[in-house]
């Protein structure tokens, strides 16, 4: 697998098909934590991938949960298993406490609502690093 590091922008594909080309990684907790907050609206190409830490990877509920507070827009939000498989998805509304998967997840995609049907369980997601862009600022979403 190739190497990911926190702030690298990857391309997203959903079975041989681009999804996004301006998804950013977050694995640390800062990352994690400030998500897509600020961010005014959302392009259909622009996202974010979060990798669960350690402790976190393979847990449900709340320890893989996300909030919507402070957000000025809807996402569409997949939980995906170690595989890249969605597991659950769902459309997150602005200001709304708690969002989770009841089933296990590694990672969480934050993505433009108008990709909430292609994001059903089971589809398979893979990811790269875009060659030209490494180490994006979270700001720089």
């Amino acid at each position: 697998m190739q190497d990911i590091k926190d702030g690298d922008r990857l391309i997203l594909y959903i079975g041989d098909r681009v999804l996004a080309r301006k998804v950013v990684y977050c694995q640390s907790g800062a990352s994690r934590r400030d998500g897509l907050l600020g961010r005014k609206e959302l392009s259909l190409d622009e996202g974010i991938l979060m990798k669960m830490p350690g402790g976190r990877q393979g847990k449900s509920g709340f320890l893989t949960s996300i909030h919507m507070l402070g957000m000025r827009f809807p996402i569409a939000v997949a939980w995906l298993d170690e595989e890249g498989c969605v597991v659950h998805s769902v459309l997150a509304k602005p200001w709304r406490p708690y969002y989770a998967s009841s089933k296990p997840a590694w990672f969480i995609l934050e993505i433009h609502q108008d990709h909430l049907g292609e994001l059903t369980s089971g589809s398979v997601l893979q990811w790269e690093v875009r060659p030209d862009e490494k180490e994006v600022k979270q700001e720089e979403l």
